[in-house]
């Protein structure tokens, strides 16, 4: 399997916020990348166009044509759902999000909650997220994620938020080929307690709707499947029926 990893981050600076961010739509693309045997980006001011995203589109769909399998952590419900809002070919993005791996959607339907990539990693004994980055001033910002990124594009620095994406498709990558090789995604729970799911293959979206809900009858509000891929349209009948 060939693998290449994707992530986006949005333009939209949203001081604070609660809920669902596509609440705050239209969010935007500042820039995306890809990474394989190099990282490709995509990058605009203050934000890529419909027709710039759109070409993203194609130029995802020929890597998908060329044999590679994309990897993402939350893909299937952020970044291709927000590729898809912003180019329009909304049909396009919910093939590529129901084809590819997700990361984290793995861990939360067998075990039906959300986990950080940070956590992830370091389970991997990967290196984490990047957290610190150089300003254009030289000075370095210690606490770098991703709700930073919208400002610090609105403010020219670029480099300080491509090094933070590349830092994201590059560790997200390895993790994946981490997991190809162990069959397991690991972390440790905030008691310090080990945790793990078993791999023993990288699913794609639609496959993973095969596998059996866990018991979620302790939480309040767990994570619903449909949730993940609601917004691409006849999904049912493309998962079932194996449409694409």
């Amino acid at each position: 399997m060939k693998l290449i990893s994707f992530d986006i981050e949005i333009s939209k600076i949203l001081l604070e916020f609660s809920g669902n961010l596509f609440d705050h739509a239209p969010l935007g693309i500042s820039c995306a990348a890809v990474a394989h045997d190099e990282v490709k980006f995509w990058q605009a001011v203050p934000q890529l166009s419909r027709e710039e995203n759109q070409e993203m589109v194609r130029e995802l769909m020929a890597y998908a044509k060329d044999g590679y399998t994309f990897m993402t952590w939350n893909g299937c419900g952020f970044d291709f759902r927000l590729l898809a809002e912003e180019s329009g070919m909304v049909e396009e993005c919910g093939q590529l999000a129901l084809n590819h791996v997700d990361l984290m959607l793995l861990v939360t339907f067998k075990k039906g909650w959300f986990l950080g990539l940070d956590k992830a990693l370091k389970g991997a004994e990967i290196a984490g997220k990047v957290h610190d980055v150089e300003l254009k001033n030289g000075e370095i910002l210690h606490d770098m994620h991703g709700g930073h990124a919208p400002k610090l594009w609105a403010d020219s620095e670029y480099e300080a938020v491509l090094t933070y994406l590349r830092g994201d498709v590059e560790q997200t990558l390895a993790l994946a080929q981490n997991i190809q090789e162990t069959q397991e995604i690991r972390w440790t729970s905030g008691s310090g307690k080990p945790q793990s799911v078993s791999v023993p293959k990288l699913m794609a979206v639609r496959e993973c709707f095969d596998l059996r809900e866990p018991d979620v009858s302790w939480m309040s509000n767990p994570p619903q499947r449909e949730d993940f891929v609601k917004w691409i349209p006849d999904w049912e009948k493309k998962i079932k029926g194996w449409l694409f």
